[in-house]
Order: C-alpha cells, then structure tokens, then sequence
C-alpha cells in the first residue's frame, strides 16, 4: 500500500505526519475552496482508489450544512472532508447511519481538552457545542461512483478562528477554542486527534456497540430535556430520553407516546436548568 499527498502552496498542515499517524493514504489539499465535500463528490472515482483520503483547506468560503445551511468559516477554523469506502468500512450497513453521531463523538473527545473547565457535548444528530455553542458541524452524505459507494464525511471544527466579525446570529449561538481560550492551537495536531477518535470509535462500534451507545449518550446534551424537533414540514414535542442502538432519537411525548426518529433538526431545546 502506498501513500501519495498531493500538495499545492506550503499549508498550515504537516501533511506527510497525517498520513503517517492516521491510516490517511492520500491528501488532496487545496488553499481555498469552496467546499471540501463538494470537492471530494467531484473526485469521488479517483479518491475512492486511495481511501481512507482526505480533501483538506486552509480557508473554506461556501461550506454546507445538513438541509440548506450554510456554515460560516473563516481562516484558522479547521475545515476538510474524509471519503471512506463503504465497503471497507468496520461498520456494517445497518449500523452506516450512525457515522454522523460517531463522528460528532470524535470531535467532542478530541476538543474537550483544548477548552478545559468547559462542558463538551454532542447535541444529535451530528452538532459539538462547548456550553450551548456550536463549535462544530458535521455534514455526511453516500454518494456512488460507478459500481461502489463512498462516505463523504465533511467536518467544520471553530479552532484557531475568532468569530468576533461574524453576524450577530452566528455569534450568540457559535464559538471557537480561540475566542473561548485566548490561544491558539496545532491545526494539524487537532485533525489527527479527531480522525484517532472516529477510527476508534468505528472499531468500538463494531466489537462492543453497547458501551459506544452508552458514551455517546453520557455526551449528549439533549437527554432529559423538552425539546422540538422538525421533520419535513412536521413539528414533534417531547423529553428526549436518549439515542438508541440504531443511532435514532428517542421522545416522549407528553401523551407518554415513545416515538423513535432516525433524522430531523432539533429546532428548540429546554435550557439548563
């Protein structure tokens, strides 16, 4: 097997140490772009034959959201798409729709120690928040390419970035290590601690799914709390009482109705209390 790094201008990354330390065969890096999952959807064929791979940037101006959102990033945020087999991945197919919450779990293990003294948690099905702050998206979509299916999982990390010129709106519920700490950290470093995470996780899932459920919902801020979620052009109300096995949302309505949700946006939730 071979490792290949495709490098344009000098990045802010050690390329070669990412694919040293993470099981990466190839980088496609690029200074700017647009958007590194729509990137990796247009080289899905090529990079395919090299995953796991990496579509990587330094400053990314139209990243996507789940739904129409758009994410807001400026240079410092840490921005780039991984692009897996579906065929070699250590998840079986019934258990592929948990790859946005494992992924949100990795993010949240590798950026709790850079905001010590903070509370990190997940929020279903693919947000990180410090406090009540968004300081990550998550965007992951299956796309084919001829005759095999890839993952394109696409992650927006706020690290080195201040969000101090964004909208007011992306202010109040965003942040950013940077703004939260004062200091700045290896962009690098962080990239290899997530995809470290996501690696374990995904071989975790598959030996012992019980303890991987059982850490993701002590890391989900949602369980306990009244919350509305919107499907389509539904609205559901409830208590969360958690994610089951399948990765799905569990409510309970005030009817005492269970109710399980495999997507949706969680629109409002209870505050803490």
């Amino acid at each position: 097997m071979t490792t290949t790094v495709r490098e344009l201008p000098v990045p802010p990354f050690d390329l070669p140490l990412i694919c040293r330390q993470t099981g990466i065969r190839h980088v496609e890096y690029h200074e700017t772009l647009e958007s590194t999952n729509r990137l990796a959807v247009s080289l899905l064929k090529p990079l395919l034959e090299v995953a796991p791979a990496l579509v990587l940037t330094a400053n990314q101006t139209a990243g996507r959201g789940r739904g129409s959102n758009q994410w807001w990033s400026t240079a410092g945020a840490l921005t780039f798409s991984i692009v897996l087999d579906a065929e070699s991945m250590d998840l079986p197919v019934e258990r592929r729709a948990m790859i946005s919450l494992l992924t949100g779990l990795a993010v949240r293990n590798a950026v709790a120690p850079l905001v010590p003294n903070r509370t990190t948690a997940i929020k279903w099905p693919n947000d990180v928040l410090v406090g009540e702050q968004k300081i990550c998206g998550i965007l992951a979509e299956q796309h084919n390419a001829g005759d095999r299916c890839g993952v394109i999982i696409g992650i927006g990390v706020n690290v080195n970035n201040s969000l101090s010129p964004a909208p007011m709106e992306v202010r109040q519920r965003a942040a950013s290590v940077f703004d939260l700490t004062g200091q700045h950290q290896d962009l690098t470093a962080v990239l290899i601690a997530i995809v470290a995470e996501l690696t374990s996780l995904k071989q975790r899932l598959s030996r012992s799914p019980a303890a991987v459920l059982s850490e993701a919902n002590a890391a989900s801020i949602l369980n306990g709390r009244e919350l509305v979620l919107q499907t389509g052009d539904r609205q559901h109300a409830g208590t969360c009482r958690g994610i089951d096995e399948d990765g799905a949302l569990v409510l309970e309505t005030a009817a005492g109705t269970i109710q399980r949700f495999s997507g949706g946006s969680v629109v409002t939730w209870q505050a803490e209390r």
